[in-house]
């Protein structure tokens, strides 16, 4: 640094500083807890030209080797211990280097990280349930149904044809003639089928025998009779034939044989109905016995037999002996359902079904079927009653067995859980009081369930009147019905309006009043997602987690806060806090019983959480300070969030001015300490330096560091541990904080200027606060100005501080080069510098201290502006321009000096062109000089030189009429160029004064260019014996 100003100081200057290149431009580095950082910074120019600076730190913790340097390249290593900084924080600062190229910074950026903290997880969307594709299976194109299929399919619907007729003749709805004549027709479509099958023939002879063709039909007999058609092994055709025989034989002893071979063959095939049939038709023993012709039917039907038929004559066995009507099994079912279908069930039969109802042990769609017909045949509380049974034994509680239980309620039927069922089957939309029965009812005997419950005490309260006694009998029930519920924490929507009702909040025990505040905070959520199976809360201030399943769709789960996080956990554990929709939904809303829980709880988390950040992030006041100070004792708040709450706390009281002694509950561990943020620990510091706990404080500041901390707490804390004596450059970090912040004292200032380090603007700062105290701070001056001079950055902004240094009488080699510097930045390099420079540099010359030739020059060409100068300026002018044509230094501006001059210091009509860049690059002269009466001219260049630092310039003498066109062109190190615009310069000066050799000169070429042919002559005599004379008198030998 001293080298460079020496060097200004005699007027050496370098045209362009070196760039410098920094790798890397910015430092970032995290970190784990106690981990340290090691590295280095490459510093390097851009030119090769070295380069001198040094590096400072103001990172705490941050330790640089050799940090000064002088060479082309450099290595900075460094090494981090983390300091004043915790795991979750981050810092920022700066590397400030301060070289003879300049002043650079580069940013650092240090992160340690948190002993907690984990990368989170992206969350990944429910996976979509794949859809059920139909399976594809190999088409086999077959060969179709059969024509053989097809037929036989046929002859089926014709033998179902035959046996509907034959039902409808016997029940009448048909006459034998159309019977018959029906029966016709179905016979010939099976004997067209199937020619040669016995069955088909042997109905075609029943058919006739019906037609009174009694001959054709023993014509048929006859023929098979004879083939021994009886003997068979088709036991169908062989009980036809015996069927059909007996029928033409008529009464007699062949007729006994008849029905004693069907008697043989029934006792080998019992389950095969056409010979069930055909025995019965023709027995007259079983036609006579109606029990044991029934218990043929019936077991019958145990064996399977499903025949219209069948059920027709079992009913008409019914009808004729009731008696036989025992128990309603599947066979009755059947019979009676069959009858009830047809229109045939008689009052007397419905009734008896319905009798026998109770014995049912389960419920069937047959046996609801037929116990509704009974009701519709015979509507009485009997049938009523019967069809309420059977829905009850298949415990029915939907729409249509609803519609039953209400009739069976209004009819008064004596059927048990009656009552309990048309509660549990009530609709959503019922819309008016319960019956009176089953009000008196769950007086007496209530055994329902608690939603049943629910469902029965908010048709009384919605639809019930006070002066209804059946509905006041309940209101006992139901308040000891609310306070069960509540206890348990049980609410739905139902049971939400149920407390709104008629809960009395005002006579609740203080359990049931914490059992209320649960309660009023549970909302209702709903997701559609079949997969999701709990539900998980999780909150800020809270350290558990409340998991709750979701049972069809639904969970009641308990928010307190708006901030409160809601994750839905599927079958297999996975987390969804954002994929996955669902809705939440307020329940109970009920102001009276906020307020009463309000007033009568005084340590309910929930309740406490909502007062406080009920309507987001909350702000302290005097209405929520004390529920601040009940949640810091509760013992299920986080501990994070405690330690957040007594910093507010904190805040609060010091705002308040209620810190003259440190509440023992918002006091702070050194444990706890450790895991607060760096703003948590600033306001415990604030507030312990503002109680009086000053050595404690500045214990944690050097500890912790003082970030956050506010200014004017951190300055009180300065000022303390100034007071206390000792070293104080511990204490410059802290300083530099407060003056950052704007927030400083006169000790303040004097640390600074004695230990204080950084930028030129930086300590510019420091020396105008200090100015403005009316502090004198000599060494911080110099300081100012020789890191200035060295890294020629805010050269001019420090101007100032120049000034005063001058004015005290400084140190003169650094004034010397201060002035000389801004002289060359004015004359050479053409940039703007401080007004009150030429007045300095007036004062300087007048004195004759010695200057730079650019310092002077400056001077001179900023008086070449005035128009009018002092004695004392005149004087200087002669003086400096003098010196100047001695050395034949020749400026453009000096032409403009020339009427302050006593004597002739540059040729006469000298015209000078000028151009400033790098004195190292190349700077070419092009131009044209038109002389008076030549037609062509000749175009020059020329290479030209700098005669001060980066000036170029060359001085052309012109004639009266003459013209200078010219223009540069600067080649540079790069091998790029660049030119300059054109410009001309011409004399037409028209008062030539003087009578010197050019003045006469210039005065002929001007007669000349006006025809003034006799004074032309006349003056080039006169110019004539003039150099004839000055040739003779002034001879050289």
């Amino acid at each position: 640094m001293k080298e460079k100003i020496i060097d200004f100081s005699n007027g050496k200057f370098t045209y362009e500083q070196p760039k410098l290149i920094l790798e890397p431009s910015e430092l970032e580095m995290e970190l784990g807890e106690g981990d340290e950082a090691r590295g280095s910074i490459r510093v390097s120019s851009s030119d090769e030209r070295r380069v001198k600076g040094t590096v400072l730190s103001e990172i705490p913790g941050m330790t640089l080797y050799g940090n000064s340097f002088f060479a082309r390249a450099a290595r900075v290593e460094f090494s981090y211990t983390p300091r004043w900084i915790r795991p979750g924080e981050q810092k920022t600062g700066r590397l400030l280097f301060l070289t003879s190229a300049g002043e650079y910074e580069i940013p650092v950026q240090i992160r340690i990280r948190s002993r907690e903290e984990a990368p989170e997880k992206e969350e990944i969307p429910l996976p979509s349930l794949p859809e059920k594709e139909p399976e594809e299976t190999p088409f086999r194109k077959g060969r179709g149904r059969s024509a053989a299929w097809t037929e036989r399919r046929k002859q089926e619907e014709a033998l179902f044809e035959i046996e509907r007729e034959l039902e409808k003749e016997r029940r009448g709805a048909c006459t034998p003639k159309e019977s018959v004549k029906r029966l016709r027709e179905l016979a010939d479509r099976l004997r067209s089928a199937d020619a040669e099958s016995a069955f088909y023939l042997l109905l075609d002879a029943w058919v006739m025998i019906r037609e009174d063709r009694r001959e054709e039909a023993g014509w048929i007999l006859r023929k098979y009779e004879r083939t021994r058609l009886f003997q068979q092994r088709e036991v169908s055709v062989r009980a036809l034939f015996l069927y059909v025989n007996t029928l033409y034989q008529g009464q007699g002893e062949k007729n006994s044989s008849g029905v004693a071979q069907l008697q043989k063959l029934y006792q080998r095939y019992p389950e095969n109905w056409l010979v069930t049939a055909c025995l019965l038709e023709l027995d007259p023993k079983l036609s006579r016995n109606t029990r044991t012709r029934y218990m043929v039917l019936e077991r019958q039907f145990r064996m399977g037999t499903r025949n219209r038929l069948l059920y027709q004559e079992a009913w008409n066995i019914l009808s004729r002996d009731p008696a036989l009507f025992e128990k309603l099994d599947a066979f009755t079912l059947q019979t009676l359902y069959w009858a009830a279908s047809r229109g045939l069930l008689t009052p007397e039969a419905a009734q008896a079904a319905a009798r026998q109802a109770s014995r049912l042990k389960n419920w069937t769609w047959l046996s609801a079927k037929l116990l509704k017909a009974c009701y519709q045949v015979h509507p009485c509380k009997e049938t009523a009653g019967a069809v309420c049974s059977v829905y009850i034994r298949g415990h029915r509680t939907d729409s249509d067995a609803f519609v039953w239980y209400q009739k069976g309620v209004e009819l008064d039927a004596r059927i048990t859980n009656l009552y309990e069922y048309f509660m549990y089957a009530l609709p959503e939309n019922y819309s008016r009081i319960l019956p009176k029965q089953v009000i008196l009812y769950f007086s007496y005997h209530n055994t329902l369930t608690s939603h049943q419950k629910t469902v029965f005490y908010c048709n009384l309260a919605r639809y019930g009147s006070r002066e209804d006694p059946a509905c006041e009998a309940h209101r006992r029930p139901l308040q000891e019905f609310l306070m069960e519920q509540l206890s348990k924490r049980k609410v739905n929507e139902d049971l939400a309006w149920l407390y709104e009702r008629c809960l009395r909040a005002d006579t609740l025990e203080e359990h049931l009043l914490e059992a209320l505040a649960d309660v009023l905070f549970l909302r209702k959520l709903t997701c559609e997602e079949k997969r999701i199976r709990q539900v998980e809360v999780r909150y800020e201030e809270l350290e558990e987690r409340i998991r709750v399943p979701l049972a069809g769709g639904e969970a009641y789960v308990p928010v307190y806060t708006p901030g409160a996080q809601i994750v839905l956990i599927d079958e297999e554990g996975r987390e969804y806090r954002r994929t996955v929709p669902y809705s939440l939904k307020k329940v109970l809303i009920e102001p009276r019983f906020m307020q009463a829980c309000v007033s009568g709880l005084k340590h309910h988390t929930g309740l406490n959480l909502y007062l406080l950040e009920g309507k987001g992030k909350h702000r302290l006041n005097s209405e929520n300070v004390e529920i601040a100070y009940r949640l810091l004792e509760d013992s299920r708040i986080k501990e994070s969030w405690r330690r957040r709450l007594k910093i507010e706390l904190l805040k609060y009281e010091r705002k308040h001015g209620r810190m003259e002694k440190l509440d023992e509950r918002l006091s702070l561990g050194d444990a706890e300490l450790g895991m607060l943020t760096g703003e948590e620990r600033a306001s415990y510091m604030e507030v312990l330096a503002e109680s009086g706990d000053r050595g404690k404080a500045f214990e944690l500041l050097e500890q912790y560091g003082a970030d956050g901390m506010n200014a004017r707490s951190l300055l009180r804390l300065i000022l303390w541990k100034l007071g206390e004596g000792g070293d104080h450059k511990s204490l410059i970090p802290f300083a530099v904080q407060v003056f950052r912040q704007g927030v400083y004292t006169e000790q303040i200032l004097a640390l600074l200027a004695e230990y204080g380090q950084g930028s030129v603007e930086e300590l510019l700062a420091v020396w105008k606060a200090a100015e403005d105290f009316g502090l004198c701070f000599p060494a911080l001056e110099e300081q100012i100005l020789a890191q200035a001079l060295f890294t020629e950055h805010h050269v001019c902004q420090v101007f100032p501080v120049f000034e005063a240094m001058d004015d005290r009488g400084g140190d003169r080699t650094l004034c010397m080069a201060c002035l000389n510097y801004l002289g060359w930045l004015d004359f050479v390099r053409g940039q703007e510098v401080p007004e009150g420079l030429f007045a300095s540099l007036e004062h300087h010359f007048i004195w004759e201290d010695r200057l730079s030739e650019a310092a002077g020059l400056s001077y001179l060409k900023q008086l070449s502006v005035l128009l009018l100068l002092t004695e004392v300026q005149k004087k200087l002018v002669r003086k400096m321009m003098k010196e100047l044509g001695e050395k034949r230094r020749y400026f453009a501006f000096m032409q403009k000096l020339s009427p302050f001059l006593t004597e002739r210091v540059m040729p006469d009509g000298l015209t000078v062109v000028e151009y400033r860049c790098n004195p190292a690059h190349r700077v070419i002269l092009h131009y044209v000089l038109e002389y008076h009466g030549k037609k062509t001219f000749d175009y020059m260049t020329e290479r030209i030189y700098p005669v001060c630092g980066g000036v170029f310039s060359r001085g052309f003498v012109l004639f009266y009429g003459e013209r200078l066109t010219w223009f540069f062109t600067e080649e540079r190190e790069d091998g790029s160029s660049v030119s300059t615009e054109c410009r001309t310069q011409e004399n037409r000066e028209e008062q030539i004064l003087g009578g010197g050799r050019y003045q006469r000169l210039c005065q002929m070429q001007k007669a000349l260019d006006c025809r003034q042919d006799r004074k032309l002559k006349k003056m080039m005599a006169e110019y004539e014996e003039l150099t004839d004379l000055a040739e003779t008198q002034f001879h050289r030998k």
